[in-house]
């Protein structure tokens, strides 16, 4: 009885050992797998890992690159602004002094129209005709280009016939109240002649601070004054002319005072 015990003891045990080491076998597949399945994991999280750092790389890159432009376009912006603000600055002074010189120039055109103005009732007829034609200086209505304009072709004008020897026809009214029709010899703005076709009435024209004058003279040489007019015609070779002068003007203006 005892024989057949031990064996059976032993069988246990080995049953029991192998048992054992099947266990332990099992907790190593076990432990393998959880280790290949970590390795597994480790090795797909450094993949996503080295993909998500080559993309983040990429735009940090981007990143840089666009705040560098932003930078840029800042600066620019900064300069351009800067920029506009001296054109601006430079535009508001540029504004100022042309408003300055319009001020300065409607000044000084008001003071010249007011001259011209006052110098109409002077000129000989001629002459107020062409600046009547000129324009009004008095109209309200004109713009300081315009005025400006009319002033200067009335300079023009006074300046051209200033520096001429003209001839002329017209009516002139005689102290008995008949008009007569008569030739005029001007020299310049301030003195001139007259004669009628039949050397009839003769006189003189100036002018005056009371505007200008026709003076009937009968003791002035009527055909020198129609020598003076038929040579400045070329209607007569050039020879001398006497006729009176300015000095004859001012002592009939001091003869009416």
């Amino acid at each position: 009885m005892r024989s057949l015990i031990k064996p059976i003891s032993v069988v246990i045990a080995l049953c029991s050992t192998m048992a054992v080491k099947a266990d332990t076998v099992s907790e190593l597949e076990q432990l393998v797998n959880k280790w290949l399945q970590i390795e597994n994991q480790n090795s797909e999280l450094n993949t996503h890992w080295l993909d998500q750092k080559n993309s983040m790389e990429q735009t940090l890159t981007l990143l840089n690159a666009e705040q560098q432009q932003l930078s840029q376009l800042n600066q620019r912006r900064q300069e351009n602004t800067s920029e506009l603000t001296q054109k601006r600055e430079q535009l508001v002074t540029k504004q100022a002094e042309l408003e300055k010189d319009q001020q300065q120039l409607n000044e000084q055109l008001a003071g010249i129209s007011q001259q011209l103005l006052s110098l109409q009732v002077q000129l000989p007829p001629p002459l107020l005709t062409s600046w009547k034609n000129a324009g009004d200086l008095a109209n309200p209505q004109l713009n300081t280009t315009d005025k400006l304009q009319t002033a200067l072709k009335m300079l023009e004008f006074l300046l051209e016939f200033q520096q001429r020897i003209s001839i002329h026809e017209m009516a002139i009214k005689h102290p008995d109240g008949q008009d007569i029709w008569v030739k005029q010899l001007y020299l310049g703005a301030a003195q001139a002649w007259f004669v009628s076709e039949d050397l009839s009435y003769v006189g003189i024209g100036f002018a005056s601070d009371l505007g200008w004058q026709w003076k009937f003279d009968a003791s002035i040489n009527a055909e020198q004054v129609a020598l003076g007019i038929a040579v400045q015609q070329k209607k007569r070779a050039a020879d001398w002319v006497t006729l009176p002068i300015l000095s004859y003007a001012s002592n009939i203006q001091k003869g009416t005072k």
